[in-house]
């Protein structure tokens, strides 16, 4: 009746154990291979994460402008693109960005004009020139048979007129040819002949006296170059004069002509009216050294001074 159990259990037990054991042993081989394999994908992931780190750090401007490429692509996505606007109705910025620069300028030159030179007329080549105004003689005196006999003439304020043809070689120099007339009345005339002192006023007891005078020069003249309407300039000239006197005095009736040398300075303006013409103002100084006809060749005569303010007109063709 006697069994025997014990072997049996023993026997279940083992084998469970033994199934156990296997399966405990295939657990503990496979964990390190599998931990192995965990490590090394990680330590791969790290690796790629740090070679990006490490060119991104080392080129800055690359992840700018991987990171402005991807929000640029985003933009595109999320934004409609703007229709072509039409030329019509939007201009570009440029034109108006030249209207805008180009308005005070064109402001500034309507509010100051400048003077052309067309306005002014031919600066080179021929032209007239005439003038008239008040002359003023200055006393002339002289001494004749041997210095015993003085005589002194006064004269009146009279006029000149002048015409004269030039020639402008440049807009600052020109030549031309000058005739005029300068007459003055005899105011007085004191003599001393024979010890005997005279005097003579234009009285009608002796007659009148006057003095005239016709030059014939070659002058130059130097003008200020400028743009403008006024000009200034100064003027020279050399040749002769024609000079006529009639004289009563209580020795009697007096009449002389005679060509002497003389020149001639003078100084004045221009304003341009029109192209081509010009108001002409000018002083000017006649000057004779020797006017032999107030007495012979053998006395001495003070040098006669002509002086006149004159007005006038000049055209350049």
């Amino acid at each position: 009746m006697n069994t025997r159990r014990k072997p049996l259990f023993l026997k279940i037990s083992f084998s469970d154990i033994r199934g156990s054991l296997c399966t405990l042993i295939m657990v503990v081989i496979g964990s390190p291979f599998g931990t192995s394999l965990a490590i090394a994908q990680d330590a791969a992931g790290a690796n790629s994460q740090d070679v990006q780190l490490g060119t991104i750090g080392s080129n800055p401007g690359l992840a700018q402008s991987e990171s402005g490429s991807s929000q640029d692509q985003w933009k595109s996505l999320t934004t409609t693109p703007a229709p072509s606007s039409d030329p019509m109705v939007s201009p570009s910025p440029t034109p108006q960005a030249v209207t805008t620069t180009n308005t005070p300028s064109s402001l500034l030159v309507e509010s100051k004009p400048s003077y052309k030179k067309d306005e002014y007329g031919p600066q080179t080549g021929w032209g007239l020139r005439t003038a008239v105004g008040p002359a003023l003689q200055q006393s002339v005196s002289a001494r004749s048979n041997g210095g015993a006999d003085y005589s002194n003439f006064n004269f009146s304020p009279g006029f000149r007129a002048d015409f004269e043809a030039f020639y402008n070689v440049t807009s600052g120099f020109y030549f031309g040819l000058e005739g005029g007339f300068i007459y003055n009345s005899i105011s007085s005339i004191y003599t001393s002949a024979n010890s005997q002192n005279n005097l003579v006023s234009g009285s009608s007891e002796f007659g009148n006296g006057a003095f005239y005078q016709v030059p014939a020069l070659a002058n130059i003249r130097f003008q200020i170059p400028n743009t403008g309407k006024l000009r200034g300039y100064c003027t020279g000239g050399v040749g002769v004069v024609w000079d006529y006197l009639t004289a009563s005095t209580v020795l009697g009736t007096y009449s002389q002509h005679q060509w002497n040398y003389a020149f001639q300075l003078g100084a004045g303006f221009q304003y341009n009216l029109l192209p081509g013409l010009d108001l002409d103002t000018c002083f000017k100084t006649l000057i004779t050294p020797n006017p032999l006809i107030f007495s012979d060749s053998t006395s001495q005569v003070k040098a006669s001074y002509n002086y006149s303010l004159e007005i006038g007109l000049a055209y350049r063709f």
